[in-house]
C-alpha cells in the first residue's frame, strides 16, 4: 500500500504527449546503440549512456533556478525505493542494449517494451495488489502476442531472445518503483539517484569486463554519446509521463517504439519486419488496450497519511 502526502495530479493529455516523446527518443537511442555496437562493447555504451545522463542532469540542476540545490536535492526517506528503481533500471538498460545488438532493432525493442504486461503481475507480488479476474482477458491476449514474437518452439529457449524478456521484467520493477516515488519525490531527485547509481554500476562493470577489441573512433564515440543524449530524453520523458498518468493508461502508446524502430530498421539496414512479429505486435497492443478498459480506477492503492495529533 502506498502512503503519500499528496497524490500526483492526473494530466492524461500531457502524460500521453510525454510518453510518445519518450518512444521517439527510445527508437533514436536504439539506432545509435546499434550503429556503435560494431566498434564498441555494450558495457562501454552503457557506461557512456549513464555518464552522459549524469552530466546533463548536473548541468540542468546548476542552471535551473527552481531546482533544489545541495543536500536538499538528495535527502529522501525512500532510499530503498530509489535503490530498487535504479538497479532495476540499469539492469534493464543492459538487457535492452545487448538485445538490440544481437537481434534486429524492431524485435529487441518489441520484446523489451512488453514490460507493461508484467506490471500487474509484479504489483501483485510486491504491493499485494489483487489482479481482478477480468484483467486476465487482456493479459492473455497480450501474452499470446508476446509468445508469437518469441517464436514458440526451440527458439523460445534461445538465450538471445530471453535477454530482452528479462529486461522487460526488471523494467516493470523499475516502473513500479518509479510510480511509487512519484507520489512523494520531485522528478529531479528520482532522476539524480537513478543516473548517479547507474554511472557507478556501469563504471564497475566496465572496469571488471573491459573489451580489448573495442575501436574508439570519433564516429563510434559520437554514436555512443548521442545514445546517451537520447537516453536522457527518454528517461526524463518517461518519468514525467508516469507522474502525469498511471502506466495502465499510457502503456499502449509505448508500443509506438516498435513502429518507429521498424521504420529506422528498414531505412538504415534494409531489414523488413517479419509477419509473425507484426501479428504479435497487434495482439500485444490489443491486449494492453483491453487492460486499460478493464483496469480498476486506481492503478495503485492510495491513502493519505493521517495528520499527527499535536
Amino acid at each position: 500500500m502506498i502512503q503519500a502526502d499528496q497524490r500526483p495530479q492526473k494530466r492524461l493529455g500531457l502524460g500521453i504527449f510525454t510518453v510518445i516523446l519518450a518512444t521517439v527518443a527510445l527508437a533514436i537511442q536504439a539506432m545509435f546503440v546499434k550503429l556503435a555496437s560494431p566498434d564498441l562493447s555494450t558495457n562501454f555504451i552503457c557506461f557512456s549512456r549513464t555518464a552522459v545522463n549524469f552530466i546533463l542532469l548536473i548541468g540542468w540542476i546548476l542552471i535551473s533556478p527552481k531546482t533544489e540545490k545541495g543536500k536538499e536535492l538528495y535527502q529522501t526517506k525512500r532510499f530503498g525505493h530509489h535503490l530498487i528503481r535504479s538497479l532495476a533500471g540499469v539492469a534493464a538498460i543492459y538487457c535492452f542494449y545487448y538485445s538490440i545488438t544481437l537481434l534486429t532493432l524492431a524485435t529487441g525493442t518489441l520484446i523489451y517494451y512488453s514490460f507493461p504486461l508484467f506490471v500487474p503481475l509484479i504489483s501483485r507480488v510486491w504491493l499485494k495488489i489483487t489482479i481482478l479476474k477480468r484483467l486476465w482477458w487482456g493479459l492473455s491476449v497480450a501474452f499470446l502476442g508476446l509468445l508469437i514474437v518469441l517464436h514458440p518452439g526451440k527458439e523460445l529457449f534461445d538465450p538471445l531472445v530471453l535477454i530482452p524478456l528479462l529486461g522487460a521484467i526488471v523494467a516493470a520493477i523499475a516502473v513500479i518503483a518509479m510510480r511509487i516515488l512519484n507520489y512523494t519525490e520531485p522528478w529531479e531527485r528520482i532522476t539524480l539517484y537513478y543516473f548517479a547509481i547507474g554511472v557507478i554500476v556501469a563504471t564497475i562493470v566496465l572496469l571488471l569486463f573491459p573489451d580489448p577489441n573495442a575501436v574508439y573512433t570519433p564516429r563510434s564515440l559520437t554514436y555512443a554519446v548521442l545514445a546517451g543524449v537520447f537516453g536522457a530524453i527518454f528517461q526524463v520523458a518517461l518519468t514525467f509521463s508516469a507522474k502525469f498518468a498511471p502506466m495502465r493508461l499510457i502503456s499502449p502508446f509505448i508500443y509506438l517504439s516498435f513502429i518507429f524502430g521498424a521504420v529506422i530498421q528498414y531505412i538504415i539496414w534494409g531489414q523488413a519486419v517479419k509477419m509473425g512479429e507484426v501479428i504479435g505486435f497487434i495482439l500485444i497492443v490489443a491486449g494492453t488496450i483491453l487492460l486499460v478498459f478493464l483496469y480498476p480506477k486506481d492503478d495503485l492503492q492510495f491513502h493519505l497519511k493521517k495528520e499527527k495529533k499535536s
